[in-house]
């Protein structure tokens, strides 16, 4: 995280060059620097998220894929997107837009959001058109890690997001992981928890992205939630994805391992009592983890692209 001093003289420098369309030469002039330290202050800037900017790409959906999507797992709506993308990172910032669409007609006056904070998520909430207004509550699902990358920064980013709508938020304080179940459990009854968790079980909307484990990219790692040999033994006895940082198996039901009684946040059971789960997840690697997902029952919105829909669809239970 950059400390507030620097994040000012970022902000105000990317202000002065995107807003005021002030040259590199007039900016280094005003603030008495050289031209290529105002260049590096810019490049700064964009790569510590402090500048987003958001390419507004034509959106085209596979509406035979959705309709298959639909009719086999029983959803609400498949959100599916035509793209030749070959990048990754073009894909997911692609769906990202696809996603914060769907939620910009979704959310009305007075709904609540609850939001389960993860890479995916991060691109969905960074894609949402900062001229978007919705009076809603913002809702923090899962808690807090001590030492987050900024996409897992789930109190700042429920900060962030209520914000931008220009709406309410409301934190759960708490960290994501207790020491043991039996922590997990007294932390959970504290009232302070306990009453948030209930507002966050109550939402009209919840989003959430599904990961698939693997040690190399899963965001348990990144997140130091959990270490990459405890990942493949879990995968190796069966477990296939996560959701909501609870790890499931091919056929959606809950995994068993000590690691799912430690996280203090909502719960795939509490998910599928949400009117509307938002799934957002791409990736040819993560069909088998998105079947699982399907299968849990606690989506009923999926947004792909269709590459991966494709897979998922020909990926047997």
């Amino acid at each position: 995280m950059i400390n507030t001093a620097r994040h000012e003289l970022l902000a105000k420098v990317a202000a002065m060059y995107y807003e005021q369309e002030m040259t590199q030469n007039d900016i280094a002039a005003v603030l008495d620097l050289s031209r290529v330290k105002i260049y590096r202050l810019l490049k700064e800037a964009r790569e510590s998220q402090v500048v987003r900017i958001l390419i507004d790409w034509p959106i085209k959906r596979s509406l035979a894929l959705e309709t298959k999507l639909v009719k086999r797992f029983e959803l609400e709506r498949a959100l599916v997107l035509q793209t030749g993308a070959t990048d990754s990172a073009l894909l997911r910032r692609q769906i990202a837009q696809l996603a914060a669409r769907y939620l910009e007609g979704a959310l009305v006056d007075g709904a609540d959001l609850s939001i389960c904070f993860g890479s995916t998520t991060y691109e969905v909430i960074s894609a949402i058109r900062a001229d978007f207004q919705a009076n809603v509550k913002v809702m923090q699902a899962t808690g807090s890690l001590s030492h987050a990358l900024k996409e897992f920064d789930s109190s700042a980013l429920t900060r962030q997001l209520a914000q931008k709508l220009g709406g309410e938020a409301l934190y759960l304080s708490s960290p994501l992981l207790a020491d043991d179940a039996e922590a997990a459990a007294v932390i959970r009854e504290q009232a302070v928890v306990g009453q948030a968790l209930e507002q966050v079980r109550c939402a009209d909307i919840a989003l959430v992205g599904i990961g698939d484990l693997d040690p190399a990219t899963s965001g348990f790692v990144r997140a130091g939630v959990a270490g990459a040999q405890q990942l493949r033994s879990y995968r190796e006895r069966g477990a296939t994805g996560d959701m909501a940082w609870q790890i499931f198996d091919r056929a959606g039901q809950l995994f068993p391992c000590e690691l799912n009684g430690r996280i203090i946040g909502v719960t795939l059971a509490e998910l599928r009592a949400v009117p509307q789960t938002v799934a957002v997840a791409v990736g040819l690697n993560k069909a088998a983890a998105i079947v699982g997902a399907l299968n849990s029952g606690a989506i009923n919105v999926l947004c792909t692209d269709e590459a991966t829909a494709a897979r998922v669809l020909e990926t047997q239970l």
